[in-house]
């Protein structure tokens, strides 16, 4: 099914506290992360403002991945409960589409995405994502540094804690600001390319 976007348009911060105020065939992939990663962090984040948004907010996702054209459109939590099934589709969605390997994503990573997507959808935006880059094995890092595509050697990518997105009728910027206010993490503009980065390591801001 396919949706029609809005027209592009400017989600102001002050827009933004308001609407956030106002609502203050898929592979079952379990147990792949073990395959030697490291342990995630806890989602919750003392004092961060998305882990205050969040709870209060609809965790709905609809995202499209760029590269194999599948689309997921799911609430990956229900009465406060985590739905595990949700999140594995999810992690599917985000897998190295390179190779089929799909290790857990950091939820704190989904709970982002739904906060952003939902203060957008406040604004009148479909809150339709698409996905560009989710998990990354140390191969296709390798593989993107060899055709000169910047990807850095210590990526939150490959630590399963990153996306690289664009909300459907909201400009790369906007997207940025918002996840900024959010405190999801890390927030990169890349404007050249039109897509902006998120993570969940310590707090910071950077233009690429």
């Amino acid at each position: 099914m396919n949706t029609v976007s809005p027209p592009a348009g400017r989600v102001t911060r002050r827009k933004l506290v308001c609407a956030l105020g106002a609502g203050l065939a898929t592979p079952l992939l379990s147990g792949c992360a073990a395959r030697g990663y490291e342990k995630l962090p806890p989602p919750t984040r003392s004092g961060s403002r998305l882990d205050f948004v969040f709870p209060k907010g609809d965790s709905y996702l609809d995202i499209s991945n760029a590269h194999t054209g599948e689309r997921t459109a799911l609430r990956f939590m229900k009465n406060g409960r985590t739905d595990r099934r949700a999140l594995q589709r999810l992690d599917w969605l985000f897998r190295d589409w390179r190779d089929g390997e799909a290790p857990s994503i950091d939820p704190r990573i989904y709970w982002g995405l739904a906060a952003l997507s939902d203060a957008v959808r406040r604004q009148g935006h479909s809150g339709q994502i698409t996905l560009l880059s989710g998990f990354r094995t140390p191969q296709t890092t390798r593989l993107l540094q060899s055709r000169g595509g910047g990807a850095a050697s210590n990526s939150y990518h490959m630590r399963r804690r990153a996306a690289d997105i664009q909300f459907a009728g909201i400009p790369t910027e906007e997207v940025a600001n918002i996840a900024e206010w959010l405190q999801v993490g890390g927030v990169g503009r890349y404007h050249g390319s039109d897509f902006t980065h998120i993570d969940s390591g310590p707090i910071r801001t950077w233009r690429g």
